[in-house]
């Protein structure tokens, strides 16, 4: 054994009090206790550092009460939890799409007329947006009203039931074409009354909400298809994330979400509200669709977020993160008992290494899958110590844990 070698056996030895004597090695000489016979007092010392559960290296030592605490050891209890993992990723706020509209045009004409105003301003159900003149609309009124009233009737001619029955019918069939371009029931009804067409018709606002987008313009020429605003209400709003598919099983509808949305104070909360069918081939994600409520319209769509979703991996043992001592590919922990072979309650601690297999790291806990049992007591300070000793014990043994006593 080398000088430096030396004095680290002496530091060590002192440092642990050199244990008591029933984990001495100083004497081999009774090899009696092996067979069966009555184990002598050193004994328990010697069969511990052939205990099968060691790993190679290391072998079980006993620390005397009165030197854990300059030892500086802790210990915590192997127990059952709920593992879940963050998932952050972003998204973009936008407009709740089933409390939007989309206001469009069915004929050609010109806009005439613009009460809507400006982008940004609050309309109700109902309020006037535009006024536009239309050449078929206009005509239209114009076949209708002659429809309202025979020929015959108006210059006091008798009309048969038929015939009777016949204009009637073509005379709704004309209202029902305004209706369908949109023209309003009251204006309609209006043209009944006064039978006079009306230049321009109105389209009116066909919900509540915020006028976000303003595409007419005074004079412009407009046909079916031409979107001519937009309307939202915001109180509520979406926010749009892509997830990867591998994370997507642990998404659940529902689920309570931390939200840091970009020019926010503070973080905010929203539910998961869908999660699209389809990946993205491209990007192999889905989209999952957040509800944020938005009651004093602080959140503008558009806005970058940044979403915290708690993904549930189910229940498992878990060890502290500073119970697990990474050795290379090993992962070692060292397992407390009350008291060790040998030892009367109170009077000694018994340390057994073992080699653990364990997963990621979450939230400060390893979760266990093979090696630690529920209600192990597991040492969380004074590992290095602890290492050190054991590699020590299982050098001076002749092989550690996988070996013993080679003369044995």
């Amino acid at each position: 054994m080398t000088g430096r070698a030396i004095a680290l056996a002496s530091a060590l030895a002192v440092l642990f009090g050199r244990c008591a004597q029933s984990t001495d090695h100083g004497d081999h000489g009774d090899h009696g206790a092996h067979g069966g016979g009555p184990a002598a007092s050193g004994a328990p010392a010697d069969h511990a550092a052939h205990a099968p559960g060691a790993p190679s290296g290391y072998a079980p030592i006993t620390i005397a009460p009165e030197r854990v605490g300059p030892l500086g050891l802790t210990t915590a209890t192997v127990a059952e939890r709920d593992f879940t993992r963050v998932l952050r990723t972003v998204g973009v706020v936008t407009f709740d799409e089933t409390r939007t509209a989309h206001v469009h045009t069915k004929v050609r004409g010109f806009i005439e007329g613009l009460p809507a105003g400006y982008v940004g301003k609050l309309v109700r159900a109902g309020e006037p947006l535009a006024a536009i003149y239309s050449q078929e609309v206009y005509a239209a009124q114009l076949e209708y009203l002659s429809l309202l009233e025979p020929p015959q009737v108006a210059s006091g001619e008798s009309i048969t039931l038929g015939d009777a029955g016949m204009w009637q019918g073509t005379a709704e069939a004309s209202r029902r074409r305004l209706l369908l371009w949109d023209v309003p029931k009251r204006q309609i009804e209006q043209l009944e009354k006064t039978r006079k067409a009306s230049r321009t018709y109105t389209i009116f606002a066909p919900r509540s909400g915020t006028l976000v987008t303003k595409q007419a313009v005074i004079g412009n020429f407009v046909e079916p298809g031409s979107e001519l605003f937009t309307i939202s209400e915001l109180g509520l709003l979406w926010v749009l994330v892509d997830v990867y598919e591998d994370d997507v099983r642990h998404v659940k509808l529902g689920q309570q979400t931390k939200l840091t949305v970009q020019g926010q104070p503070e973080p905010l909360t929203a539910k998961i509200a869908f999660v699209a069918p389809t990946i993205e081939e491209t990007t192999r994600t889905l989209k999952v669709r957040l509800e944020l409520p938005n009651p004093d319209g602080a959140l503008k769509p558009g806005a970058f977020a940044t979403a915290e979703i708690e993904l549930p991996l189910g229940r498992g043992l878990a060890v502290p993160e500073s119970a697990v001592l990474r050795t290379g590919t090993r992962a070692i922990v060292f397992v407390i008992a009350t008291h060790g072979p040998g030892a009367a309650p109170g009077e000694a601690l018994h340390v057994e290494p073992r080699e653990v297999s364990v997963g990621a790291l979450i939230g400060g806990h390893y979760r266990v899958a093979s090696g630690l049992a529920l209600g192990d007591r597991v040492a969380t300070g004074a590992q290095f110590l602890i290492d050190s000793e054991s590699r020590l014990k299982a050098s001076s043994a002749g092989g550690g844990g996988q070996g013993g006593h080679g003369g044995h």
